[in-house]
């Protein structure tokens, strides 16, 4: 009985600690929770990509290294191209042939087609025109052997007639005119008119002298009849528009002729024209099967698919690589984020679109994200309730952050703590 109270007091004694000991814990752990539930963490993460060529070869080499910084389009890598580069020559020359033959065909196109407008424009003057040439020769044949008629019979009665009259006035004006001169003259001398006076009347005088004369003449030719040279003259323009009577009637037969030249010249226009579709097909050919070698030799340079650091090489110079195998591995810096996980306490008023102030645990840096996704289920339960305490479990929804800027010392991988929304 003497050992049993010590014993009691000692178990009452370590369930009391056990009891206290507990229940510290426990605020300890509340209280944790509550700062990770308000100030979460999350890992700067980015995309990585894989860098192979897309045909298969031997690679050349490699422009990189691990850790390089490279811009998206830079060449990483090379493989052997000189089969592929050959091809391309091949093709170039193709083209150029094919270019050739199109320009031979055009010019021959041309050509034709000249030939074939100078045809129809022959034929159109010789269809039009030929007849009317040949009416107009007819017409200069009688009006020319009317000439030689008329001067053969000599002149008529009343063509005498008519020159005698045209002689005696002639005359009468040229009488007239002298006595004006002759008077102007004699008043010249007495000093009554200038000489300026005179010389006008001079001029009418000899002007009408001038007429007299001509109808003379006209008047000794209708009495004398024709002279043996003006009958000459007169049959020889007769022979000459017989002639040309002779010519226009037989170049109204050449109408059909040239009509066949056209015909024969349109077939060649259609001939060369087909000649330059052909010439074209054969270009199209060309150029696509350039294009296609071309299109190859590209594939044998690596480019990077995007901004990023190169993370890591699995193949050397001197390999064999297949299409598709991953040459090299780049960490996109192009678009990074963080993802937090907060409670369904503390998202609400939580937007797309809100900027989120966070903290670089590494360095104390501040930075600002935007959230570009809210989770629409959550995730996880961050706490989970006690059977005792009537509590609830407490979900967590994953809010991605897209990290706008971040300094040079921001590297993927760093931790990121959650302080909360800013303005603007």
């Amino acid at each position: 009985m003497r050992f049993i109270r010590p014993m009691v007091y000692s178990a009452m004694a370590i369930v009391i600690g056990t009891s206290a000991f507990l229940l510290t814990t426990k605020q300890a752990t509340s209280q944790t929770d509550v700062v990770n539930q308000l100030h979460p963490t999350a890992y700067i993460e980015s995309n990585e990509v894989s860098a192979s060529f897309k045909v298969g070869g031997r690679v050349t080499e490699i422009l990189v290294k691990e850790g390089d910084v490279v811009k998206k389009g830079q060449v990483l890598a090379r493989l052997q191209s000189t089969e592929i580069e050959a091809k391309v020559e091949q093709a170039k020359a193709a083209v150029a042939l094919a270019q050739g033959k199109i320009a031979e065909a055009q010019g021959a196109t041309a050509t034709a087609q000249a030939k074939k407008q100078q045809g129809i424009a022959g034929v159109n003057v010789t269809a039009d025109t030929a007849e009317q040439q040949v009416e107009q020769a007819k017409a200069a044949v009688s009006a020319a052997q009317a000439k030689v008629d008329g001067l053969h019979n000599g002149a008529r009665p009343e063509e005498k007639k008519q020159a005698e009259i045209q002689f005696q006035a002639a005359s009468e004006v040229y009488t007239i005119a002298e006595q004006n001169l002759n008077r102007m003259k004699a008043m010249l001398e007495q000093g009554l008119v200038a000489q300026a006076d005179v010389d006008k009347v001079k001029v009418s005088f000899e002007e009408a002298k001038t007429k007299r004369d001509l109808a003379q003449q006209q008047l000794n030719m209708a009495n004398q009849g024709p002279r043996e040279e003006e009958i000459r003259g007169a049959e020889a323009l007769l022979a000459q528009a017989q002639a040309t009577l002779k010519l226009a009637e037989a170049n109204r037969g050449n109408v059909q002729v040239r009509e066949g030249d056209v015909a024969a010249a349109t077939a060649a226009v259609q001939q060369a024209q087909g000649a330059i579709q052909s010439a074209q097909s054969g270009e199209q050919q060309a150029k696509a099967a350039q294009l296609e070698a071309e299109t190859y030799l590209s594939y044998t340079e690596l480019v990077a698919p995007v901004d990023g650091v190169i993370l890591s090489q699995s193949a050397q110079a001197g390999e064999l690589v297949g299409s598709g195998f991953p040459v090299l591995s780049v960490e996109s810096t192009e678009k990074r984020w963080a993802k937090f996980y907060l409670p369904e306490t503390s998202i609400a008023g939580l937007k797309v679109g809100n900027n989120i102030s966070m903290t670089m645990l590494s360095t104390g840096e501040k930075i600002v994200g935007t959230v570009r996704t809210v989770a629409a289920a959550p995730d996880f339960a961050i706490k989970k309730a006690t059977q005792t305490s009537g509590e609830t479990d407490i979900r967590s929804f994953g809010i991605r952050i897209e990290l706008n800027t971040l300094p040079d010392t921001a590297t993927t991988g760093m931790t990121l703590q959650w302080n909360g929304k800013t303005e603007g």
